[in-house]
């Protein structure tokens, strides 16, 4: 029977997962259209979409410490509807105020569910430390942020943007199907996490590999923003349709989901460091690919698909080893690693869209593409072995 409930709970926060991170998947390929219609710039849309993020991925480690406090479901199922109904509504935005209040709304939101229900899958979770359970929720969230472009571009390509608000009926209703499936949780009180906040904060990035894994996930978060948020506006300006850039992103974030679900096998292969150094070493000699080949045949599309596969292939390594180096504070690392990191890169990401209006968006993505090369440096302060 226990076997059974930890199942349906990880089956139904994976499914979860999957949902919410869609939601959140909506708006890279229509903004450049929102912004049209709105009457704003690249430089300004990208301001906005980096507001929204800080506003819910730096929330993130907070929650996260939260539920390392407290277990419970309400973070998530107020998540789950915040996300649906407002980011749905981003198609709806007839002025930049309403538009403001859908992103900052709609991420926190994102934010609120993903402390949460990751730590409620590690709590759930029988397996070893390099779960089977982990892989699937992480991949499970990265096929919906995948999946998210191809649906509100495919939309907006056939009914509009104003229609796009209805698909939030989705996550409402499956926001109380995690109300039914997953049981109150009870922690003792000797399990909680008894110091404050800013001595947790200070107590993860003293330790140095955690400190590490926290600016690998920065980087990873780096590459992928910067290709999935600049570069529509860059096909838009050649003549893209909208249904033609949600396909492209699809293609990249689906290839980064099974970059994610291959990620535990080759560990086992080949050891932490070295996915690491395949991870975020590769990323340059592709994006050199893509500079040259990008609009010029196969070649260019599959070195963009490439990025996408090798920006994620680390993410479950980095998640679990972190994890276990500092498990009393699981919660809060999730939301360092899986939040905050994506927050940094939006209070950089403006400057990069000033820049690329500039010299150029292929030629700053190609420059874009040699941080994870000199990252990779500091890999090799990582543990060796498999910390349990």
């Amino acid at each position: 029977m226990e076997k059974s409930i930890n199942k349906k709970v990880i089956n139904t926060l994976s499914l979860g997962h999957f949902i919410t991170d869609a939601y959140s998947g909506f708006l890279n390929p229509i903004m450049p259209f929102i912004a049209a219609k709105i009457g704003i710039t690249m430089a300004v849309a990208t301001v906005l979409i980096s507001i929204s993020n800080l506003t819910s991925s730096l929330s993130q480690p907070f929650f996260g410490f939260i539920a390392d406090k407290w277990k419970r479901r309400f973070f998530i199922f107020w998540g789950m509807v915040m996300a649906s109904v407002f980011l749905s509504f981003l198609g709806a935005s007839n002025n930049i105020y309403m538009l403001i209040i859908c992103l900052v709304l709609g991420y926190m939101g994102v934010s609120f569910f993903h402390p949460q229900a990751t730590s409620i899958v590690s709590n759930y979770s029988k397996c070893t430390a390099n779960s089977k359970d982990m892989s699937i929720f992480i991949a499970m969230g990265t096929f919906g942020f995948a999946l998210g472009p191809a649906v509100s571009s495919g939309i907006t390509q056939i009914w509009g943007l104003e229609k796009l608000p209805f698909v939030c009926i989705i996550g409402v209703i499956f926001a109380f199907v995690i109300l039914k499936n997953i049981p109150k949780i009870n922690i003792p009180e000797s399990n909680k996490v008894q110091v404050s906040i800013l001595i947790a904060i200070k107590k993860i990035f003293e330790n140095k590999p955690v400190a590490i894994l926290v600016a690998a996930s920065i980087v990873k978060s780096f590459v992928v923003s910067s290709f999935s948020i600049i570069l529509p506006f860059y096909w838009k300006s050649v003549g893209y349709s909208v249904s033609n850039i949600g396909i492209i992103l699809f293609a990249f974030l689906i290839s980064g989901a099974f970059g994610v679900i291959s990620s535990p096998l080759l560990e086992k292969r080949v050891g932490i460091k070295n996915v690491f150094y395949l991870s975020l070493i590769t990323v340059t000699p592709l994006g050199i690919i893509f500079y040259f080949c990008a609009g010029k045949g196969i070649l260019g599309l599959l070195s963009f698909i490439l990025i996408g596969y090798v920006s994620f292939l680390a993410v479950p390594v980095n998640m679990s080893l972190a994890q276990r180096l500092m498990p009393e504070f699981k919660s809060m690392i999730s939301g360092f690693i899986g939040g905050f990191s994506w927050g940094v890169i939006g209070l950089i990401l403006p400057f990069i869209s000033l820049l690329a209006e500039k010299i150029g968006i292929m030629y700053i993505l190609l420059l874009m593409t040699f941080v994870p090369l000199i990252f990779s440096y500091f890999i090799k302060y990582l543990p060796n072995e498999n910390i349990e």
